[in-house]
């Protein structure tokens, strides 16, 4: 029996950069109706400097046309995590929601920890088009499904899917906790360098170079590898 429980959905563009061909295609009928076809009650909508131009949008828009969903717009928010948290499966309150959101590093990094299926949309007219690499790798590593324009329900429906087949890790999430600071270095070389690096290759190889250096260091004498090991547990 399908859940009667609703869902929540964040879309984020970033507070810079503006993105209104994801902000137009979120709000079309038809969007709108498969969404509300889901579950979904509240579409919450973070527009950075297109705040003007979607609410000039959204005033265009007939309730017949909304399907019942609630529709909030901002521009940038302090608790945008907050937005985020509320996408989480809750049992017993609300099932799985989604964010839709820009293939910015900073973001996604985010989504990871809040555990909330995610569709990332590379915005094609920031820095040579490097937000399709990274949505590319997303979706390689099972991060994120990457979603194209015009294709954006067939994405979310495809994120939902994998949460429902169990083929996502946040079929289950734990208790969400604030995230340490500052970032642990294993996240920052998994995600937000790996763009910053793939941005400039001479920095990646002189990076690779200075990781088999200290590989080649700590074979020749794992001992210290250890003590060196003990010694951040202690400090830790």
């Amino acid at each position: 029996m399908a859940s009667t429980l609703p869902r929540r959905c964040l879309v984020t563009i970033g507070a810079t950069a503006g993105f209104q061909p994801l902000l137009a295609e979120v709000i079309t009928p038809q969007f709108l109706s498969s969404i509300a076809g889901k579950g979904f009650e509240n579409l919450d909508v973070q527009c950075g400097p297109d705040l003007d131009w979607f609410r000039d949008q959204l005033k265009e828009i007939p309730d017949e046309q909304r399907y019942g969903v609630k529709i909030d717009c901002f521009a940038i928010t302090s608790n945008l995590t907050e937005y985020m948290v509320a996408c989480r499966r809750l049992p017993g309150v609300r099932e799985h929601g989604c964010i839709i959101s820009h293939a910015g590093s900073g973001t996604i990094l985010e989504v990871l920890r809040v555990s909330v299926p995610h569709v990332v949309i590379p915005n094609p007219t920031l820095m040579d088009n490097h937000q399709a690499e990274l949505a590319e790798e997303c979706e390689h590593q099972k991060w994120a499904i990457y979603g194209k324009l015009g294709h954006i329900i067939e994405a979310v429906n495809k994120a939902m899917a994998a949460v429902e087949t169990g083929t996502e890790a946040c079929t289950a999430p734990t208790p969400y906790t604030p995230p340490p600071f500052p970032v642990p270095e294993a996240e920052r070389t998994t995600l937000f360098d790996w763009m910053v690096l793939t941005c400039y290759p001479e920095e990646l190889r002189r990076q690779q170079y200075v990781e088999e250096l200290r590989s080649a260091h700590f074979e020749a004498k794992p001992e210290d590898k250890a003590g060196e090991d003990q010694s951040r547990l202690q400090a830790d």
